[in-house]
């Protein structure tokens, strides 16, 4: 998959991501997860926001920039926050929203629930 191997954030966010089929091929590449769930009505892991290892927490300031997606996610992105810097790059506003405590859903995924 072009998309996995593109993704600069697909190790980080494979330490974090909840989905738990092994053998997904956008495990790990948010946008791509949320992009698939959404067209097809269904929430994703994501949106049920099992509790977070608190050590994975440490992990966000090690995310880079992803402009791979970006403008297609921007048309997608259902969020309302306008002065929100993570627009269009999912995999920050997961890593935003994803709590040890297991509470917050990303704003895609809302709808679905």
């Amino acid at each position: 998959m072009a998309a996995a191997v593109a993704c600069p954030n697909r190790e980080i966010n494979l330490q974090m991501c909840p989905c738990p089929n092994d053998e997904c091929e956008r495990r790990g590449i948010c946008c791509e997860c949320v992009q698939a769930h959404y067209a097809v009505g269904k929430p994703n892991a994501c949106a049920r926001m099992p509790a977070r290892d608190p050590k994975t927490m440490d992990l966000v300031p090690l995310a880079k920039v992803c402009p791979t997606n970006l403008e297609r996610n921007l048309e997608f992105c259902p969020c309302g926050c306008k002065d929100c810097g993570k627009q269009g790059t999912c995999c920050e506003c997961v890593r935003l929203h994803y709590k040890p405590d297991g509470n917050g859903v990303v704003a895609c995924m809302k709808g679905l629930l």
